[in-house]
């Protein structure tokens, strides 16, 4: 009878961890799709704007699916929301303006360096020496960079270094929503991240640019998606998926990220893919 029990708690652990690792698949989905969506969209908008018209439609979506949890959230909730919307907020909009710089397939595979920044700062912060296979890994993988750069052709450039920025501070938030987001309800810390992603490119875009109505009317339907599919979704699959995958095996389901935006840009920007940039993103991988 205790076998079976036990028995039983593993299935129910097991499948649990099965959910988790598909809405981190779909994730990494989302993230690709709205990367080739910005492609589209950043020399209409600019990317304070993607943002904030991203993170409006994202909160609306997701305040519209628990208001009255959302409403009563109590200070722990919005604090952590808050903080991690900041830190995401960084992620994105480096992630976003990277692409006026470079290609999208580029900048996903640049952008999953944080697979292998996720366990080197977890070291830095548990102050321990990383593992043989951390260093292993970050060696092979700087020898992926350089292949990378060629990837469509083109050299290492200030786009390439925005997107591994975004790399940084996703890794940075990885972290911090596993430490954070175990303890606090999916649909109510989604959305204060997402809105806290919304004022501060809000803040951005009057401090720096200026409200472009036109172009948000142009990009409507785009923006739309990456709203919902591209951010909404996402950040709600990631911070559910955290209670219970580790914060290693998220790091390497989002790999799945940059194979998906080659595809797409493969298939809906005709972005040229060279063998040598392959063979780097492979190394990364």
């Amino acid at each position: 009878m205790e076998n079976d029990l036990i028995l039983t708690q593993q299935e129910k652990v097991q499948q649990a961890k099965s959910v988790a690792y598909l809405l981190l698949i779909l994730t990494a989905f989302g993230w690709s799709l709205s990367t080739v969506l910005c492609k589209v969209c950043i020399s209409t908008i600019s990317a304070a704007h993607i943002l904030m018209a991203r993170a409006a439609i994202a909160s609306v979506a997701i305040f519209f699916i628990a208001p009255k949890k959302i409403t009563a959230a109590d200070k722990a909730h919005v604090k952590s929301g808050l903080t991690l919307g900041l830190i995401v907020f960084c992620a994105y909009y480096f992630g976003v303006i990277c692409l006026k710089y470079t290609t999208a397939s580029k900048a996903g595979f640049l952008m999953a360096f944080n697979v292998l920044l996720v366990p080197a700062i977890e070291a830095v912060i548990k102050k321990r020496l990383p593992s043989k296979w951390i260093v292993i890994s970050v060696g092979i993988s700087l020898i992926g960079l350089q292949l990378i750069s060629g990837i469509n052709g083109t050299g290492f450039n200030f786009g390439d270094f925005l997107a591994f920025l975004c790399a940084v501070f996703y890794s940075i938030y990885t972290i911090a929503l596993g430490r954070w987001g175990r303890d606090k309800d999916d649909i109510v810390l989604s959305f204060f991240q997402t809105a806290a992603l919304g004022v501060c490119a809000f803040l951005a875009v009057v401090l720096f640019e200026g409200i472009d109505l036109q172009g948000i009317r142009m990009t409507v339907l785009p923006l739309l998606l990456m709203g919902v599919v591209g951010m909404a979704l996402p950040t709600f699959f990631q911070t559910k998926a955290q209670k219970t995958a580790s914060t290693e095996s998220v790091g390497i389901i989002l790999l799945a990220d940059p194979l998906f935006t080659l595809i797409l840009a493969a298939l809906f920007l005709r972005e040229p893919i060279f063998l040598s940039g392959l063979i780097g993103g492979g190394l990364i991988l």
